[in-house]
């Protein structure tokens, strides 16, 4: 028995050590956009390739890399590492081998300790510039490691009375501009001339705010007693936690976290000289939003033990081409984006007691160093090295040249990185336009599709549409003329001869409902001739044509991501909304006094439907020749369609119910807001029968596997 348990006892042991080496750094991805607006991220070839990891040993030190809190280079490519558990700087060359080992001194000679620093930074002069975070204070030291001066906490009226300077990170221009970020300092970066005087703060995030949150601020304002006031609670922005400086000498900043629920959003900045966000991304129509409305992290938030893993971008930098590298701290990935917040890949990962190449206990900063990318880990006292890849080389080259406004000079880049990664929208959305520079718009036209490039694909689109009308005139002229002409015959053969399309009562009253709805909904309700199965046909036409639109629209009117369309949820809005309309109307209208029968109810909303129907039936084959702005003017007859639908519900409900229009109104509010009870109470019972065979599951499994 004891042999038995020793060798189970083994198995696992070696089961455990097996899973711990085989864990893999995070596959490369990047964030495609969808035709539904949303973002997916998707498998990507590798921008970066991790290929050493320094070491104390690996440098020759004798002490440990302990504290490695912060990473920079100068301008010769020497690796700046502050490592200040040991008050230590430890100076690097360009091939990772050591340079020097710096401490600090005073003028006296003494040691100068910064233990608990968090932020290095070196000039042009090759001063190097320490946030001793700690000791409230910034070192400033020669070459050598001679401090040559100090800054503490400016005495200034500018600076608030709750503040406490905590500097954790720190910058300087060229023209001898400074910024200091402080711990928990959420009124921006603190401004310094090149004079050395505190100018102010600089460029503080805002609180989001929604118009629940406004018109509660108003109700405060108005309602608002002193003991009330002392038990309110103030909403605080949340404060930067790294900046660095772009190729411009912009400042570029990252907020670790910028909601408490979710991973939210604008957590990458580029601040203007007056502290504003400058940077946008470049949605697929041709608009153009702000960056703080971009999340330049996961959509979904991992839930760890029952707790959210909110994602912390704690470090950033920026390279030559001003390509951003940001870090997050939570999942130790890497993220590279351009500067209109295009992802241009994003890898790393990480785990507790994780010890695999490319993989972080805890990603503590991240710089950039030539065309390699510098990680340190905290918990492992390391710095990893990723080298930027072939694949990686050619893709920012080719970005690089498309953001310039180089389409012809990238079309070849983006050729080669096609070739190498045919899942790359970038590359489809830089081919698409290099072939509409060129002329080639069939060319275009299928990049920009693939790309998902709407503006393009509208211009490319304009252009063959109209040469092909132009080549084919004679002959579309021709056909058109043969149709209008038999159609204009058709109609006075069919007067003259008073011969009847439509024999059937019933369908012809509820074709009928849009010319004529009081004539119509009257002889439903005083005649009953309202029809039940041509209802149900109606219902079901609504349904289809909806999910022809979906799917079946031109590219530029397409609204869905195709792959990850369902049709039970188009089922849901129509077939399953005039439902529970009906049923909700009929219920609330009964306690108004209401006439109509459910039956009359259901069959006069549906045949309030026909001209949705067949507006959208007509939409759908218009979008296969319509350009963006043609598409924009059917938009509008939409509207008016809309209203007009909604005229004839009313006259509709008002008919069956012998309603007057303010009764309408009233009872139409009551339905809607019962409505969402339902759906409310329905999406409750669909939460607790989850959590229910939840149970029932792991209680069988429980009695399984025992």
């Amino acid at each position: 028995m004891k042999k038995i348990l020793s060798i189970i006892l083994v198995i696992l042991t070696i089961s455990s050590l097996v899973i711990t080496a085989s864990a893999n750094p995070t596959d490369s991805f990047v964030h495609d956009d969808t035709q539904s607006g949303a973002v997916t991220s998707v498998l990507s070839q590798d921008m970066y390739a991790a290929t050493k990891v320094i070491t104390a040993a690996s440098v020759g030190l004798e002490k440990s890399l302990s504290g490695v809190n912060d990473i920079c280079s100068d301008k010769n490519g020497n690796i700046y590492l502050l490592v200040s558990d040991w008050s230590q700087v430890v100076v690097l060359n360009n091939d990772y081998s050591l340079n020097r080992v710096l401490t600090l001194t005073d003028e006296k000679e003494n040691k100068v300790s910064f233990s608990g620093a968090r932020g290095i930074f070196v000039d042009k002069d090759f001063k190097i510039y320490i946030c001793d975070t700690t000791n409230s204070r910034v070192l400033i030291a020669d070459g050598e490691g001679k401090v040559v001066d100090t800054w503490t906490q400016p005495v200034s009226p500018l600076i608030p009375d709750d503040f406490y300077f905590q500097p954790t990170s720190i910058v300087r221009t060229d023209k001898g501009y400074t910024y200091i970020l402080s711990l928990g300092c959420y009124y921006g970066a603190l401004l310094y001339s090149p004079e050395q005087k505190f100018l102010g703060f600089y460029g503080a995030n805002t609180v989001k705010a929604s118009a629940l949150d406004t018109l509660s601020y108003l109700w405060d304002r108005l309602t608002q007693t002193e003991a009330k006031k002392a038990q309110s609670i103030k909403t605080l922005p949340f404060s930067f936690v790294d900046l660095c400086l772009d190729a411009e000498d912009y400042t570029v900043t990252c907020t670790g976290r910028t909601e408490t629920e979710k991973n939210g959003t604008g957590q990458i900045r580029k601040l203007s000289p007056t502290g504003e966000n400058i940077m946008f991304k470049r949605l697929t129509n041709g608009t153009a939003v702000s960056a703080n409305s971009v999340n330049f992290v996961e959509e979904k938030v991992t839930v760890r033990f029952g707790n959210k893993q909110l994602q912390n971008i704690i470090s950033i930098d920026v390279d030559e081409n001003n390509f951003i590298y940001a870090l997050d701290g939570t999942a130790g990935l890497i993220y590279v984006y351009d500067e209109e917040c295009n992802l241009l890949c994003g890898f790393g990962g990480g785990g507790d007691n994780v010890r695999e190449l490319g993989l972080f206990d805890s990603a503590a900063a991240i710089a950039v160093v030539g065309s390699d990318l510098l990680v340190s880990d905290t918990d492992t006292q390391t710095v990893t090295v990723f080298e930027l890849t072939d694949y990686g080389s050619v893709l920012m080259k080719a970005q690089r040249a498309y953001l310039d406004g180089e389409y012809e000079e990238a079309k070849p880049l983006w050729e080669e990185v096609n070739r190498r990664n045919k899942s790359c929208q970038l590359a489809y959305r830089g081919l698409a336009i290099a072939y509409l520079s060129e002329g080639n718009y069939e060319q275009a036209l299928e990049c920009a599709e693939y790309g998902l490039d709407y503006t393009v694909y509208d211009l490319a689109w304009k252009v063959v549409r109209n040469n092909y009308i132009l080549d084919n005139f004679v002959w579309l002229a021709a056909i058109a003329v043969v149709l209008i002409a038999a159609v204009v015959a058709a109609i006075v053969v069919i007067k003259r001869k008073k011969i009847v399309l439509i024999k059937n009562e019933r369908v012809k009253i509820a074709l009928g409902a849009p010319l004529s709805p009081f004539r119509t909904f009257d002889d439903i309700k005083y005649k009953n001739m309202g029809s039940v199965p041509v209802a149900l046909v109606i219902l079901a036409c609504f349904y289809v044509v909806n999910v022809l639109s979906a799917t079946g629209s031109g590219f530029l009117a397409t609204t869905v991501d195709i792959h990850k369309y369902n049709t039970l949820y188009t089922l849901v809005e129509t077939v399953g909304l005039i439902l529970l309309w009906s049923i909700s109307n009929w219920l609330i209208s009964s306690s108004f006094n209401g006439k109509g029968n459910f039956k009359e109810v259901l069959i006069a909303t549906t045949y309030s439907m026909v001209p949705l129907i067949i507006f959208t039936f007509i939409k759908v084959l218009l979008s296969h020749v319509l350009d963006l702005s043609g598409l924009g003017i059917v938009n509008a007859i939409g509207t008016v369609v809309i209203i007009f639908t909604f005229y004839l519900l009313s006259v509709a409900i008002m008919t069956v119910h012998e309603y007057d229009f303010f009764k309408f109104l009233l009872t139409g509010i009551v339905t809607v807001l019962f409505m969402v009870l339902v759906a409310f109470v329905i999406f409750l019972v669909g939460v607790l029968l989850q959590q229910v065979g939840e149970f029932f599951t792991s209680v069988f499994q429980e009695i399984f596997y025992r």
